[in-house]
């Protein structure tokens, strides 16, 4: 008997939960009903069901009971989205509907627009630095050009921290746990009331340390270690009838190990072994979560940010001022090639300042028109400094036995010794927005939404310069390159080629005329400056059938601002011969439908979706040169369906199911195996898009297992399935097939006893439950470097917390 593809199995398995399940529900009489999910994804409470907006909203004690203590657990009961913790769980990297991030540059701003307090988070290595203390957690799907503007051409992520309350019933509480790997933590919060009934102060903070899990053969310390440190403190401040403010000022700092990748050996020899390019061939005995590093070493970063947001309540409209400041760094030590010789490093380093001003109008008019206006102005400024450390290990001979005729670049890379990349960019972005409602019958709406926004990015400052191992300076490439050669070196013939890899006796001699620098200089190349203005918005309708039925359709355009290439090349270039990436563009275009159902005991949300995609912005790594690129055009198309359901008074079910359909339709790249012709280029339409699983699904089930007079011993399983999907836009081409990750499943539980009172609660948890290995990273560094990268997710972790509220 012949069996369905993988793919299509897990479709059919899912789709007969979604029946089976809501099959039960609707066959049991009187459950208890649902809560109301209150959300301010339209900058206005509204509930989740009220909104003709795809978004799936989290209360902070449902975070608990699902075991979220960082933003990179976001995506497990988010429907088509996904979360790498590449980086350490401080940087988490975003993908929703397949529109994801593969560049690792610090200067290159997310698809998803990540705000904390209505405060916009630009570097990506502040995301992660403010989840702790979360009163709720928002996660809306698709462009959301008009209220939030540049940067979410996939959606935007709302994190809410806690903001003291007047009425005696704000959270306080104190929770400390241990677990595996040395884990320990410590996450408390407070409040009172400094002047009763007008000004009221929170103080907040979390510690969270552990080992790491990601053992380094021979070393005293492993990588992906935690050390973070966060606290904030909240003012609310009640001025009079009219006005009211709050300010929230967070620090946080991590000061951990970076996760080493492992490095795969790519290159055949004649003995069998597959070796990178100084030979090492990574040991079948190491295990999944081992390596044998040299240079792995810290992940630090720091964020400090202010929000003061000021309303003045009139009695049918409200004006608000959001006025944020952002002070964030970053800095780590990554070896890539993840083996014990010197291939390749790399030290990260980058710095950012940024502020923000939003003014906006929200009227509660009665009648059928109301309407959001408002005015944004921001301004970031970052200082990247990178440094690229190449061939400190000689190659090994049998490389040139190996690839006699495509040996790239190596030959010409022993000598390069450091590469040091500065550079400087400011963005400066200001618009005006407005979305109008007309709800022109009690059950028919329209939503109207518009916004212009014009982007300045400068660079005022690049310098790409050589180093000794030593750290001597040797020559600069940009500015003063004066061959207009953009490479790193002038390539010799084959034979001297093969000479310098069979005798490095030969090294100086052969390569004393061959790097194309100039002078060493710390001066800059030309300053560049680009200038984008946008239209974006949304036009969308809906219909209430009845109190429990709402459905919509809507089109919105959604626009991902300009980036400077934050790679190395080796030649000055200009806005469009190469140092920039034009915008990225989104028309989208979607239906979906909102029920509560069964006396509010069950809700089913879904929405289907089709992208056009025009000009997305990806990172190419051709040898030790890195491209910042657009691909022409693709396409996603997409369903997705959320149900929750209170089946009995013990037993609550969430359930969520995406599929995705993805393709480039005009992408060219080039020929990594044949580095020798750069014109030669590889036509990739037709291949998937980066981060796009075609099916993804979670499941979650609280139960109540034993009640009692003084408290209750509960029980949630949550468990998250990711199907199969690429790293790279070459897919299975030019010797990229194996930068991949198959399908996998992530199973969490967390086994609590729970006061009836609240007053506190012991749990055990597990995340990872059946040690499942996979990857969340990968790239090609075959070219000149001989392998392979990947980048492991954690193992099973596990642990007991106690809380205590007050």
């Amino acid at each position: 008997m012949r069996t369905a593809p993988t793919g299509r199995r897990s479709l059919l398995t899912l789709s007969a939960l979604f029946i089976s399940s809501a099959s039960f529900i609707s066959s049991v009489s009187a459950a208890p009903v649902l809560e109301e999910v209150l959300v301010t994804a339209q900058k206005r409470s509204e509930s989740t069901q009220d909104i003709p907006v795809a978004v799936t909203g989290l209360s902070g004690d449902s975070l608990d009971k699902l075991g979220f203590d960082s933003a990179v657990d976001i995506g497990a009961q988010v429907p088509n989205m996904q979360v790498s913790g590449a980086y350490g769980e401080v940087q988490p990297i975003f993908s929703i509907r397949g529109v994801s991030m593969s560049d690792y540059s610090s200067n290159q701003a997310s698809p998803i627009g990540v705000y904390v307090d209505e405060a916009y988070l630009g570097p990506t290595y502040s995301h992660g630095a403010s989840f702790f203390d979360v009163e709720r957690l928002e996660v809306l799907r698709g462009p959301q050009g008009t209220l939030y503007g540049k940067n979410t051409t996939g959606g935007a992520i709302n994190i809410i921290t806690r903001t003291p309350r007047f009425d005696g019933e704000g959270s306080r509480y104190l929770k400390a746990g241990a677990g595996n790997f040395g884990a320990t933590t410590l996450e408390a919060g407070a409040e009172a009331e400094l002047i009763p009934g007008t000004l009221a102060a929170r103080l907040s903070g979390k510690i969270k340390q552990d080992d790491g899990w990601m053992e380094i053969k021979g070393q005293s310390e492993d990588g992906a270690a935690t050390d973070f440190r966060g606290g904030r403190l909240a003012l609310n401040w009640l001025i009079n009838d009219r006005w009211d403010a709050v300010f929230k000022y967070t620090a946080s700092k991590n000061d951990g190990t970076s996760t080493p990748p492992k490095g795969e050996g790519r290159t055949p020899t004649p003995d069998g072994n597959d070796i990178d390019y100084t030979g090492y061939s990574r040991p079948k005995s190491l295990g999944f979560h081992e390596v044998e590093s040299n240079a792995s070493g810290d992940l630090n970063t720091r964020t400090d940010l202010s929000v003061l947001t000021i309303n003045y309540n009139a009695d049918n409209y409200t004006l608000t001022s959001v006025s944020s400041y952002l002070d964030a760094d970053y800095y780590q030590e990554q070896d890539t090639d993840g083996g014990p010789k010197g291939l390749l490093e790399i030290l990260w380093a980058s710095d950012s300042q940024s502020y923000s001003q939003d003014l906006r109008f929200t009227s509660a008019f009665d009648g059928m028109f109301n309407i959001i206006a408002g005015l944004y102005y921001g301004f970031e400024d970052l200082a990247m400094h990178n440094t690229y450390l190449i061939f400190s290990d000689f190659p090994d001979p049998r490389v040139v036995l190996a690839k006699p005729d495509t040996l790239g670049d190596a030959p010409y890379l022993i000598d390069v010794g450091q590469v040091v990349h500065r550079m400087d960019v400011e963005k400066e972005s200001a618009a005006a927005y407005t979305q109008m409602r007309f709800d022109f019958t009690a059950n028919f709406g329209m939503d109207i939404g518009l916004r212009y926004t014009r982007d300045t990015n400068t660079m005022p400052y690049l310098n790409l310069s050589r180093y000794t191992d030593d750290g001597e300076p040797v020559g600069t490439w940009v500015p003063g390159n004066p061959t207009g050669v953009d490479n790193g070196w002038i390539r010799l013939d084959s034979n001297s080629a093969l000479a310098i890899l069979s005798n490095p006796a030969t090294l100086s001699a052969a390569t004393a005329g061959g790097y194309t620098h100039g002078p060493f200089t710390t001066a800059s190349a030309p300053e560049l400056e680009s200038t984008e203005k946008e239209w974006t918005g949304k036009i969308g309708v809906d219909y209430r059938f009845s109190e429990e039925w709402m459905a919509y359709a809507s089109y919105s355009k959604g626009y991902r601002a300009g980036s400077f290439n934050g790679g190395v090349y080796y030649v000055s270039r200009t806005i469009d011969g190469g140092a920039y990436a034009a915008p990225e563009y989104i028309d989208a275009y979607e239906v979906g439908f909102k029920a509560d159902l069964l006396g509010n005991s069950m809700r089913l949300n879904a929405a289907a979706f089709y992208y056009d995609y025009t000009d997305q912005q990806f990172i190419n790594v051709v040898g030790i040169s890195n491209f910042l690129e657009n691909a022409g055009a693709s396409s996603i198309k997409g369903v997705e369906a959320e149900l929750w359901a209170r089946a009995t008074e013990r037993l609550t079910l969430q359930m969520a199911v995406g599929f995705l359909e993805t393709e480039f339709s005009e992408l060219s790249l080039a020929n990594t195996e044949t580095l020798d012709d750069p014109d030669d280029q590889v036509d990739l339409s037709g291949n998937e898009l980066i981060s796009a699983p075609a099916v993804n699904a979670s499941v979650s089930a609280d139960y109540d297992i034993l009640l009692t007079d003084s408290g209750y011993l509960s029980v949630n399983a949550n468990a998250s399935y990711q199907g199969d999907q690429w790293f790279s836009a070459y897919n299975d081409r030019n010797g990229y097939g194996e930068i991949r990750q198959d399908a996998y499943w992530l199973i969490n539980g967390r086994l609590g006893w729970y006061a009836n009172d609240g007053s506190y609660s012991v749990s055990l948890w597990g995340k990872n439950l059946t040690d499942e290995e996979y990857h969340v990273y990968a790239l090609n560094l075959q070219a000149n470097f001989g392998f392979d990268e990947y980048i492991a997710g954690p193992p099973r972790t596990y642990g007991v917390e106690v809380s205590y509220n007050f």
